[in-house]
């Protein structure tokens, strides 16, 4: 019977692949587990040894996923959220919650060490309830939001506003310029759009965050902007170097610039370009979220981020 087979992979497993899927890089998804690179690769050589195929392609200059690993990672993420939903729902319908347990998210695109009242609110065995929270991309917490798996979340500008999700945003993260050391606009204070040229800009894909990409382009539109675009790659160290290399420009969040790296230099946008493309930070919650301690979590997020320095 297939479900009492030996060679089915562990969940354990399936989150190890879908972590290096979705980084592309093992040091970034080791981080993301908290656990160690070395049993991490051990992981994923045991799932392609199990599979008989290669799922994954590494060098000492980049990590990709083969044609096999692309089909195998929707498939695994479409099983491990099917299993979210139904571990949700038998909490939902034959369990009581525990009224103060909170679980909480946090998107890894923003340096919370760079914003000193959040870090330390949620490094605050307080506040967490001396319970690890979740990093991840924001489109990975709003579906674990919906599915019961998380309670909040502290996500960056993705999300559109549905009947089943509580979304208020409660900051904002401004955008700077990423530019190579040779870039006449480092002579700059502050950079504006124009001032970029013609250099070739990184540019994540829309499939990674529609509502801030769709928000961007329009900005870029209106403003006339057309530089030719390459795609970003997801390790933000990969990034910087490639940004040395005088391979192009990019745009970070503000908190991103506590990475340093030989041949890159940072410099702010103008004021009102800045605003404009500033990230909104939101905190989502489930609509039907009625516990007391959950609105707590968020109202004291609301409070720390409004007394945050600009």
């Amino acid at each position: 019977m297939l479900m009492l087979s030996k060679h089915l992979p562990s969940t354990r497993t399936l989150q190890c692949f879908l972590a290096v899927a979705q980084e592309l890089n093992f040091r970034r998804a080791a981080e993301l587990l908290n656990m160690s690179q070395p049993p991490l690769s051990r992981q994923i050589k045991a799932l392609e040894d199990m599979l008989r195929v290669q799922l994954i392609h590494r060098d000492t200059h980049r990590v990709s996923l083969t044609t096999a690993g692309e089909v195998f990672k929707e498939e695994a993420y479409k099983f491990l959220m099917g299993l979210d939903l139904a571990i949700a729902g038998v909490k939902e319908h034959f369990h009581d919650v525990c009224a103060d347990v909170v679980r909480i998210g946090l998107t890894s695109v923003i340096n919370y060490r760079l914003i000193p009242q959040l870090n330390a609110l949620v490094t605050d065995p307080a506040f967490t309830g001396g319970r690890p929270l979740e990093r991840a991309w924001s489109k990975h917490l709003v579906e674990r939001v919906r599915s019961g798996a998380l309670d909040i979340a502290i996500v960056g500008d993705i999300v559109t506003l549905t009947a089943d999700l509580t979304v208020e945003i409660v900051g904002h993260e401004p955008m700077i310029v990423v530019l190579p050391a040779s870039h006449p606009a480092v002579e700059k204070t502050e950079v504006d759009l124009a001032e970029l040229g013609g250099t070739p800009l990184f540019w994540s894909s829309r499939s990674d965050n529609p509502a801030f990409y769709d928000k961007c382009e329009r900005i870029f539109k209106g403003l006339g902007y057309t530089a030719p675009r390459r795609l970003e790659p997801k390790d933000f160290t990969i990034l910087l170097a490639s940004v040395a290399a005088g391979e192009g420009v990019a745009l970070c969040p503000q908190s991103m610039q506590a990475t340093s790296h030989i041949g890159v230099v940072y410099r702010v946008l103008q004021p009102k370009l800045a605003r404009r493309l500033s990230i909104d930070m939101q905190v989502i919650s489930r609509a039907s979220e009625a516990r007391p301690a959950v609105r707590l979590k968020v109202e004291t997020i609301r409070a720390i981020l409004a007394d945050k320095p600009s």
